[in-house]
């Protein structure tokens, strides 16, 4: 099968999920090729659609896979009468009511299918009007080769640590944490930014934290290389995975692999992949007091913090393999295009 996918690394984090995608349908015996615009988000989204388009009508592909809601916007406009079914994964949904999310809802219905990263994102979708029928649930994967409990461990103090990870934006949601940390004792909290993402937002962070008082206990790592992102997740006690919008799946699954626990937002986009009380938390952020009573109970734990992390492991070893996920995504095209076919043979005849 000859595989086009499209992403635009200027809007979520997909890059890793789309290479190691790629990679495994490759050698599933796929003919893949992967069109990624510029890092420079100057670039005219137009300009990419319009060079998708005529290597589209050059080299008809027989299925495309877009990854994000530019880039699904590109696709669906470039592979316009190429008869190649549209695949459609978000890595994360825009707020509801806004400029994306209305597109979002677009691409849910003209998709041939939409592949969800969570059944939560499988329920909004079809709250958003996109068909149940044209959902699939396959998750992201995670590289259990490279993520795994054994290995270096970045230095720490006394103190108990956690973890967050992302570009440092509002979005992100960093400032509840550093809001309950003066109620949460003895804890610090280390903030990094996975290589190649910008941070957005340090100075406003740095001036929270001393508004706050704990000033000397929120660290500001920015980026980290992707060699040095195990040992530091190794040395957490939990990822906080809290965001106002979109998805840290990925965060989350690196973490786990890692042995450490994870908490995250009550029904977000990570609720699924994290169990509460088996392989960490479910927490409201919008609950100051309940989140600091939270942490401080499950940090208060040192047996549950060390099950939990053992647990994670487990489940991402048996539910979020690279190989699971590459053969259901491939069970997926198959079933779309066989489905796409049907039809054409009978407009043919």
């Amino acid at each position: 099968m000859r595989i086009a996918m499209v992403s635009d690394p200027t809007v979520s984090d997909q890059d890793p999920q789309v290479t190691r995608l790629a990679a495994g349908l490759t050698g599933a015996g796929h003919r893949v090729t992967v069109y990624t615009r510029s890092d420079r988000e100057t670039l005219p989204m137009g300009e990419f659609t319009e060079f998708l388009a005529r290597r589209f009508r050059q080299r008809p592909p027989d299925l495309v896979h877009a990854h994000c809601w530019t880039a699904g916007l590109a696709a669906l406009t470039a592979a316009g009468g190429t008869g190649a079914p549209l695949v459609q994964t978000y890595h994360g949904l825009g707020e509801a009511g806004g400029d994306r999310n209305t597109i979002e809802r677009l691409l849910g219905r003209r998709a041939s299918l939409v592949l969800a990263g969570a059944d939560e994102e499988r329920d909004r979708l079809v709250r958003m009007g996109v068909p149940r029928g044209r959902i699939s649930v396959v998750p992201n994967g995670i590289d259990l080769r490279r993520f795994h409990p054994e290995g270096e461990v970045a230095a720490r103090g006394a103190r108990h640590r956690l973890l967050g990870l992302g570009r440092l934006r509002a979005a992100d949601g960093f400032d509840r944490i550093i809001e309950v940390l003066p109620a949460v004792p003895d804890t610090e909290l280390v903030l990094a930014t996975p290589s190649g993402r910008s941070t957005v937002d340090e100075d406003g962070l740095r001036e929270l934290a001393r508004a706050r008082g704990v000033a000397d206990r929120v660290h500001l790592l920015g980026p980290v290389t992707a060699r040095a992102l195990p040992a530091l997740l190794r040395s957490a006690d939990a990822l906080m995975c809290l965001p106002r919008n979109g998805s840290c799946g990925s965060q989350a699954l690196a973490a786990m692999a890692c042995g450490t626990a994870v908490i995250t937002t009550e029904g977000g986009a990570a609720a699924d992949t994290v169990v509460h009380g088996v392989t960490g938390l479910h927490v409201r952020p919008e609950d100051p007091r309940g989140l600091a009573k939270a942490l401080r109970a499950f940090l208060a734990d040192p047996a549950m913090v060390e099950a939990c992390g053992a647990a994670g492991r487990d489940r991402v070893s048996a539910r979020y393999s690279w190989d699971r996920v590459v053969a259901d995504t491939d069970r997926s095209y198959e079933r779309i295009v066989a489905a796409t076919a049907i039809p054409q043979q009978r407009r043919g005849r």
